[in-house]
């Protein structure tokens, strides 16, 4: 796990400014710095020691005419240097970095097919001046990019980005204007800096002199699955166990983060089955007294898997109010809510425990359909005798199967009814009519199968699944942690992708064939769990004690708040006299987006997108 950067073209890079975003990336890197550059392109580096640990290992690295560097793991690098050796490419290391160029000088864009892992990666051909950037299937490692007439910049972070021209990041207001109003995040490639892209999933970025081409190299396949849930849960639970079984290959300390829910209880579960030192550390978040604290589900699952050291990381406002602007900061850009404090946490336990390598859950529920209104999309999909049926079982199910067939005739409206939900009572009525209307721009390739194959899809790559993973990134390279997710791995998802809906939706249960494929492991108590929480944090009782109040008062009322024109103050000054919020996810909405604004504009922008 690295920070990477870069600048080619519009004439010979500076290496002073090379210097300078790598020196911005320390955080993700702080074993050793690389910077190199020609007459064309330059490239920064700074490293996370995870594999080959031998300086030998240091980016950037050089085969030819070909220049690299890489973030992430391709965690089966040992089976692709063996198949390259057979073709005759002889290895200096023993890390993945060097397979990977190999591979690449080997295949060139079809080694992408090859890689199982997380990556962002720059390779500079200098004798075909070609940059290609590229990102993993599902982006789970951030590439920016800025472009610049004849010269593209990129970098893992928005702000080494700015280190190497500061003139590059102005905060996007039609972005932050949909965020504020009806929680709405950007979709990739746009992020709230209006100038600053990010690489989709499965992209890569060609560049030549001058001209650059964004394309789309893997979409999950339908593949030939089980019918039976028997086989089928069989089948899943030794794909999760390879993929887990690549993901511990490490030369430093792994551990694994257990929020008590179903996905995190299956990766600490698998752990156990290949044991070995992999089994010691588990992390989790807890919140004494929260009535949706998960501390005791995790306790059962660490027990059972034989966990020797489980952490408890218990967050409390105090602490948060004295982390909030390093954690805005350490974000780079708006984030939801305050659950994104509890897995920075965990990620800060870790680094002190000595571990630098983490295993997470995220993923299984965009691939396995586990949110509310994934049960909807399932019956809209097996038909309508089976969803009356449904329906007739439990009654609650035909509000999320009219919303599924709705969205099927107008996904439009069916987007307006769901952003009004999430409308603020902080914010302009004119803002938030603005971000209703909004429209997402359409996928650039259209996905097939039935309703819910189509909803897994949309959450996977354009909803959900991109958001977690950049909160995930940002939390552990703030504390210089390396967080691999094994159900991101392209088997899996195109499995998880190909099921029947009737596999993933069983008898009031979603996620029924993973729950089935970990059975014998995870207990029960937790695979009949039928409600969804995940690190989420006690926020209304947070932001609703004095403490709280007083200081969202003090960022959200001051004077450049005031008159920015993206708030009502008087919403605010009522809720802050009657001592509690309308809606405290909104309030915070505003508390960080404030924050932010000071963070990367210096100053808060005027409204009036």
């Amino acid at each position: 796990m690295c920070g990477i950067g870069g600048i080619v073209g519009g004439g010979p890079p500076s290496v002073a400014a090379l210097e300078r975003m790598a020196a911005e990336m320390a955080h993700r890197g702080p074993d050793g710095q690389g910077i190199w550059s020609d007459e064309v392109a330059g490239l920064a580096f700074r490293r996370l020691a995870i594999i080959d640990l031998d300086e030998r290992s240091n980016q950037p690295l050089h085969l030819g005419s070909l220049h690299l560097v890489f973030n992430g793991e391709i965690y089966n690098y040992i089976e692709l240097r063996t198949q390259l050796r057979e073709l005759g490419h002889a290895f200096h290391t023993e890390g993945d970095g060097e397979v990977l160029l190999h591979a690449w000088a080997q295949w060139g864009e079809g080694a992408l097919d090859r890689f199982n892992g997380m990556f962002a990666f720059a390779i500079w051909d200098d004798a075909a001046a070609l940059l290609t950037l590229a990102t993993d299937p599902f982006a789970e490692k951030p590439l920016f990019f800025h472009r610049r007439g004849e010269r593209l910049s990129f970098a893992s972070d928005v702000r080494a980005l700015r280190a190497g021209d500061p003139t590059i990041g102005v905060p996007d207001q039609r972005a932050l204007r949909d965020y504020l109003a009806v929680a709405a995040l950007p979709v990739l490639p746009a992020t709230f800096f209006a100038d600053v892209q990010r690489l989709p999933a499965a992209h890569l970025v060609r560049f030549r002199a001058g001209s650059i081409e964004l394309a789309r190299y893997w979409s999950p396949a339908q593949i030939d699955v089980p019918s039976q849930a028997g086989e089928a849960a069989e089948q899943l639970g030794e794909l999760l166990r390879d993929s887990v079984r690549l993901r511990l290959r490490s030369d430093v300390a792994v551990g694994t983060s257990l929020s008590g829910g179903v996905d995190s209880s299956a990766i600490v579960s698998c752990c156990a089955r290949i044991a070995g030192d992999h089994r010691r550390h588990a992390f989790t978040a807890a919140f004494d007294g929260f009535a949706r604290d998960e501390w005791h589900y995790a306790s059962e699952v660490a027990s059972v898997a034989g966990v020797e050291i489980h952490h408890a990381v218990r967050p409390t406002i105090d602490e948060l109010l004295r982390d909030l602007e390093r954690l805005v900061y350490d974000q780079e850009e708006p984030f939801g809510s305050t659950s994104i404090y509890a897995q920075w946490r965990v990620m800060a336990a870790a680094r002190e425990a000595g571990i630098i390598v983490m295993l997470d859950g995220q993923g299984a529920d965009e691939l396995f359909g586990g949110y509310a209104g994934s049960d909807g999309w399932a019956l809209a999909s097996m038909g309508w005798r089976a969803a009356l049926s449904g329906v007739a079982r439990d009654w609650r199910l035909s509000a999320p199967l009219a919303v599924a067939v709705g969205a099927q005739h107008a996904p439009h409206a069916l987007t307006g009814r769901y952003r009004m939900r999430g409308a603020s009572p902080y914010v302009p009525a004119s803002s938030v009519r603005s971000a209703v209307r909004a429209r997402d721009p359409e996928p650039t390739w259209v996905p097939g199968g039935s309703p819910l194959r189509r909803a897994l899809l949309a959450q996977s790559f354009r909803l959900s699944l991109p958001a977690l993973l950049r909160y995930a990134d940002r939390n552990s390279m703030a504390h210089s942690v390396e967080l691999r997710l094994p159900f991101l791995d392209r088997r899996i998802a195109e499995f998880a992708l190909s099921l029947e809906p009737g596999l993933l939706y069983r008898d009031g249960y979603r996620k029924a064939v993973l729950r089935d494929a970990v059975r014998a492991d995870v207990p029960d108590a937790v695979l009949g769990r039928r409600d969804k929480v995940g690190y989420e944090t006690p926020e209304e009782q947070w932001f609703g004690s004095p403490a709280g109040r007083r200081r969202i008062a003090e960022i959200v009322l001051d004077r450049d708040a005031r008159t920015s024109g993206h708030y009502e103050p008087g919403a605010i000054e009522r809720d802050v006299a009657a001592g509690s919020w309308r809606d405290v996810h909104a309030v915070w909405r505003a508390v960080n987006a404030e924050l932010w604004l000071r963070a990367f504009s210096g100053a808060p922008l005027v409204a009036g997108v």
